[in-house]
């Protein structure tokens, strides 16, 4: 999560300019450090916001799952969620906020504030009205992929424990898939989700990128209409191997706005990545979504590297580093916590209250 904030916040002051005018600005290498961007040095945007708002639902999920003995609703937690957010929107630079939307992740007041949220995200959970559903749009765009890997984090456990492995995998598409339709309605918008949470997961579990590419697009290839994210995927794999490290060959695989495109420039880049630096700096100098793609490749170099790999000079000045990190260590520990036993009620009342059921 880190990872991902980090490649957020290098590429969110360019992330609307053509690379022409990034290497104008910034020299011929392009933006290689934090610039302003919000007013400040290493600010985030809406992708790792709302990020950090899926983790929520991963966790409340969790919560809810053991204090109702119900089974894990992640479509209810994350509709719930995403309308927190959606109050920081609607919400930004005001004291107040809706109280019955009260969280930890809520309470967080440096969230309310615009950072480009996509219209789509926006004008779905508008039309929900704070309700459980799915978008009626027909957007993919790359608004629901570029905040999908908490999903394949949370799953990791279980590769990592052993448990079934494909049954495993389909759960974490099948979750992000799901979640990514409350705002995206169009097939590639949510399949491409899925496809990301399960290279997530598999990364988190100790596979190659290459092994879990190739575990996620026998997932994908069970579904309907898949054929336009796994081609898209494939390509990337292809301009990695005969093209890498090529500003051109990013520009061929389009502009990121999209969800199938974002999920393969992100690819490409961490594929061609030397190390964490390396790939996100790839992945931000392009003509298009750059905090996106920064993002999303951050989120992959973070989960193959782990966090000791991003630069310090990046780390120091990320803007809520601490709940970003907070977040990542509850997505880490999870599975230790002690929550149904009659001697667990302190342990239990404070996540209770950190991720409202």
């Amino acid at each position: 999560m880190l990872g991902g904030a980090v490649g957020d916040a290098l590429g969110a002051p360019v992330e609307f300019l053509h690379v022409e005018e990034i290497e104008q600005v910034y020299g011929e290498q392009g933006i290689r450090d934090y610039a302003p961007a919000y007013g400040k040095i290493g600010a985030i945007t809406d992708d790792t916001q709302m990020t950090l708002f899926t983790a929520e639902a991963m966790l409340s999920a969790e919560v809810a799952s053991t204090q109702l003995r119900s089974g894990l609703d992640f479509f209810r937690a994350a509709s719930d969620s995403y309308q927190r957010w959606l109050a920081t929107q609607e919400h930004a630079g005001r004291q107040g906020g809706p109280r019955q939307m009260s969280s930890w992740l809520f309470q967080q007041r440096r969230l309310f504030s615009r950072r480009a949220p996509g219209t789509t995200c926006l004008s779905s959970l508008e039309a929900l009205h704070g309700k459980s559903g799915r978008a009626s749009n027909d957007s993919k765009g790359c608004g629901a992929v570029m905040r999908s890997a908490p999903v394949g984090m949370y799953f990791a456990h279980e590769l990592r424990a052993g448990k079934t492995h494909a049954a495993t995998i389909t759960k974490t598409f099948d979750t992000a898939r799901d979640m990514a339709s409350i705002t995206h309605g169009h097939p590639t918008g949510s399949l491409a989700a899925g496809f990301f949470a399960v290279v997530v997961a598999m990364l988190l579990a100790d596979e190659s990128l290459p092994a879990a590419i190739e575990s996620a697009k026998t997932e994908l290839q069970k579904h309907i209409f898949h054929r336009e994210t796994l081609s898209a995927v494939e390509r990337a794999e292809k301009l990695a191997t005969t093209r890498p490290r090529e500003r051109q060959a990013i520009r061929e695989m389009g502009k990121a706005f999209v969800a199938e495109e974002a999920l393969a420039i992100s690819l490409y880049c961490a594929l061609c990545s030397a190390d964490f630096a390396d790939g996100v700096v790839l992945a931000v100098n392009h003509s298009g979504d750059s905090d996106s793609t920064g993002s999303m490749t951050g989120n992959l170099l973070g989960a193959i590297h782990g966090v000791e790999s991003i630069p310090e000079k990046w780390l120091r000045p990320l803007e809520l580093h601490d709940v970003i990190e907070a977040m990542a260590d509850d997505l880490a520990a999870y599975p230790d916590w002690r929550l149904s036993g009659p001697q667990d009620v302190t342990e239990r009342d404070f996540y209770t209250k950190r991720y409202p059921i």
